[in-house]
């Protein structure tokens, strides 16, 4: 049997346990820290690209609790592939049956299916895994502006792709890596 935990669950708990342990500033205060969530960021370009800034959307999901994503994170989705990029709703279907919500699902059965993988029932290689020099980013414009959906077999083809908008143009080649941790260089 499979197991999957969210990264999320797992950051959740530890935030519990610390604040139950009564963690303290190193000043004079007499009480537990009160930790507010800012930001919140699952997947790279998710709540960016989806979110607006209109009615204060992508503060809304910075905030929000993965629990609340199918009401709130789900809407954007739908409102920015139909409107805004233009795509089908079977591909809509898709993407937000993928990344809401948007938290990392780590598969702990001992095999990597890659990113998203878990999320597909590991549809393809296309999403090539989570490793430091993947490009999480592209593989998400793919999925929002390329064709990644259709060429898994996830939805049929809509025919509204726009390529110009699949890459943010930053690969791995300007990042180095070391083979021990914390396993990103210093800049360089």
């Amino acid at each position: 049997m499979q197991r999957n935990i969210t990264i999320t669950t797992l950051i959740g708990t530890a935030a519990v346990i610390a604040a139950l342990t009564g963690c303290s500033s190193s000043s004079n205060s007499s009480g537990p820290h009160v930790y507010s969530q800012i930001d919140r960021l699952g997947r790279p370009a998710v709540n960016e690209v989806f979110a607006t800034v209109a009615n204060n959307r992508h503060q809304v999901n910075d905030t929000d609790n993965p629990t609340d994503d199918a009401g709130q994170l789900a809407g954007d989705i739908q409102t920015f592939m139909t409107t805004t990029a233009g795509r089908s709703q079977a591909i809509t279907n898709v993407a937000k049956a993928v990344l809401v919500p948007d938290v990392l699902v780590a598969n702990l059965n001992g095999t990597a299916p890659g990113y998203l993988g878990v999320e597909t029932g590991n549809a393809g290689a296309t999403f090539g895994g989570r490793a430091l020099s993947d490009d999480v980013v592209d593989t998400s414009l793919g999925v929002i502006f390329g064709n990644t959906i259709p060429a898994l077999g996830l939805a049929p083809d809509d025919g509204h792709e726009i390529p110009g908008l699949t890459t943010d143009n930053v690969g791995p080649g300007a990042k180095h890596f070391q083979v021990l941790f914390p396993y990103v260089g210093p800049p360089q």
